[in-house]
């Protein structure tokens, strides 16, 4: 409490800290919430403003609080008078803190409207008269307001969307009228949005160097990214407001456009061909910051980077071959390094890899032949497909240097895998690393190609690991084809998903194991990949379409992530899978890609999801 009021800045920054984190013990917060509220009303403290939004931060909590949370909530809304006072402080930061707090309090959401509204046309600072717009706005949407009182702030921020003559504030009103009352918004919202950035950006000019112009550019950017968030499956109304903040003469707008730009591809459907190139054009600007966030932008892009390609090898070919990673200028290197011999692929490279282009060949197989080459590379590698062909016999060299698995080593054996016929002569380096997973993964990927690994991969069918056991049956499945040898094996390891996948790989052989199969449906499978491998098995070995279209809808259903996994079965099913037509349908109808969710994210998003949608158009144009 004392640290939080010190005159000296850096200690209140530490309180401040200790305090949030001090957020779960509800007793301990109850009992200092007295002195929190007491601080905020003496003009004479330092850190009243951070205080104040403390108060806020507690007040906010939503959810089903118990006893003690639900005290502690109440303490904080209960101080409505105090937080409305501090509107009239003389500190700006203050005054926006109190417009945070007012917005929480909300048996008072109607007065809070009433003195936010009051505040408004008379407050001279810029942040403060946001802040009053996003509190209007967050009571608009907490439900604490009568249909009628909410009607009248959608009103009032929809005239302050076009009247106001702070376009910071007119920007504000738009996000918040996005969120919470998005039929109040203006007819066409980009061309107003734009509008006001193109003022934003231009009222912001710096005029005593760039220290100034980066604090504006964090509110233009705060403002951006809150519009074009809340503004969430109109994928077209983003583009239209992004493009041309893409074109803009202005470096900070097309910094902020590109970071605003990247979460629009990377959750959400939709034509992203224009933003892509836009940002592509960002790797070659003289401004040094806009390359790598642009580079960073398109890395995980695949295909759908396409209309990056141009510029994305013009990029390579103005960088450094290495850069350590605490670079944050100028065009991505080929490589990044964080240790001494530790590195990853830029991301330049990687994204043009990803797009299968031959400009990639170059500069991949440079960082390949490196002593120590980058921990990704076999990934990259991997993402090059037939273009990698001609790095096989460098690929056996490296992995004749690389005993030690790691990330590298891994990476490398699994991009053998994927080369098919070209990686046959590597057979044998990929067998003395067996029992390794990623060797077992290489050969089962390689099949019949892999076929002077068959004896090895027998003698590992008794492995006491049960994975090795069943990775090595999956393997010499696919290179042998013999059913009879492996399944003994799989039925002795039906707990693990990868078993039950394999014996439904083995069709008509499996037909006589279909009952223990439909047993296992008897056991939890959140995950719904055992669910999906028995509906595989019951089609792929007694054409049973009805068992099989249930257990994939169920399993559709249960965990998107195994949907391109379904939507393949379905195709093996052809005509059979017709039932499943509306599920595919709902699924392109989707705006947001189907492993896309409010906080999590993984590199093959935007791939998978391109890949699925790609498959449900297939299914349903051969029905």
């Amino acid at each position: 409490m004392r640290g939080l009021v010190s005159e000296d800045p850096a200690v209140r920054e530490s309180a401040l800290d200790d305090m949030y984190d001090a957020l779960h013990d509800q007793g301990g917060i109850l009992a200092v919430i007295p002195f929190l509220l007491a601080a905020a009303g003496r003009a004479d403290l330092p850190g009243r403003a951070e205080v104040v939004e403390l108060l806020a931060a507690v007040g906010a909590r939503d959810g089903e609080p118990g006893p003690a949370e639900e005290r502690v909530v109440e303490a904080v809304r209960a101080a409505f008078p105090l937080f409305a006072s501090l509107l009239h402080d003389p500190e700006p930061a203050v005054r926006a803190a109190a417009c945070e707090a007012l917005a929480v309090c909300r048996g008072d959401a109607a007065r809070a409207v009433g003195k936010l509204g009051e505040r408004l046309p008379v407050e001279t600072d810029a942040d403060v008269r946001a802040a009053i717009v996003v509190a209007l706005g967050t009571i608009g949407a907490s439900g604490g307001l009568t249909a009628e009182a909410g009607s009248r702030v959608a009103a009032r921020l929809a005239g302050v969307a076009v009247e106001h003559a702070d376009p910071a504030v007119r920007l504000a009103a738009l996000a918040e009228l996005a969120g919470f009352a998005p039929k109040a918004l203006p007819d066409d919202v980009p061309s107003v949005a734009v509008e006001g950035f193109a003022q934003l950006y231009a009222e912001d000019a710096p005029t005593v160097g760039p220290a100034g112009r980066e604090v504006a550019d964090r509110r233009a950017y705060r403002l951006l990214t809150r519009l074009s968030g809340r503004l969430e499956d109109r994928v077209e109304d983003r583009t239209r407001l992004l493009v041309p903040l893409l074109e803009s003469a202005d470096w900070a707008a097309r910094l902020d456009a590109v970071q605003a730009a990247e979460p629009v591809i990377e959750h959400w459907r939709g034509d992203h061909r224009e933003l892509v190139r836009l940002i592509g054009h960002q790797l070659l600007s003289p401004e040094p910051r806009l390359p790598p966030v642009a580079a960073t932008a398109l890395r995980y892009l695949g295909p759908v980077a396409g209309p990056a390609a141009d510029a994305l090898a013009r990029s390579i070919d103005a960088a450094p071959r290495e850069a350590p990673h605490t670079t944050r200028d100028g065009p991505p290197a080929w490589i990044t390094t964080w240790r001494p011999g530790s590195s990853t692929t830029g991301p330049t490279v990687r994204a043009l890899a990803a797009s299968r282009d031959p400009r990639a060949v170059e500069p991949v197989l440079w960082a390949l032949e490196r002593p120590e080459p980058p921990t990704d590379i076999g990934h990259v590698v991997r993402a090059l497909g037939p273009l990698a062909a001609g790095f096989v016999p460098l690929v056996r060299a490296r992995l004749r240097d690389r005993w030690t698995p790691d990330s590298a080593h891994d990476g490398l054996l699994v991009a053998l895998g994927e080369l098919g016929e070209a990686a046959a002569s590597a057979v044998p380096d990929i067998v003395r690393h067996l029992p390794e997973r990623a060797a077992l993964r290489a050969l089962r990927a390689l099949g019949a190609h892999a076929a002077v690994a068959a004896p090895a991969l027998r003698d590992l069918l008794g492995h006491a690991e049960p994975r090795v056991a069943v990775d090595a049956a999956a393997a010499l499945w696919r290179v042998e084809g013999d059913a009879d040898r492996v399944l003994p094996t799989l039925l002795g390891h039906l707990d693990r998903v990868t078993a039950v996948e394999v014996i439904a790989d083995l069709g008509p052989a499996a037909a006589g194991y279909l009952p223990a199969l439909r047993a296992l449906l008897d056991r939890p499978d959140p995950a719904g990949w055992r669910e999906l491998h028995v509906a595989r098995a019951l089609w792929r070995a007694a054409g049973d379409a009805e068992a099989a279209l249930p257990l994939l809808t169920a399993a559709w259903h249960r965990n998107p992530h195994v949907r391109v996994a379904v939507v393949r079965c379905l195709a093996e099913m052809g005509p059979a899978a017709a039932p499943a037509a509306p599920m595919l349908r709902e699924e392109l109808a989707r705006r947001r890609r189907h492993t896309s969710t409010g906080s999590g994210w993984s590199s093959d998003q935007v791939v998978a999801d391109e890949e699925l949608q790609r498959l449900c158009r297939d299914v349903l144009a051969a029905f």
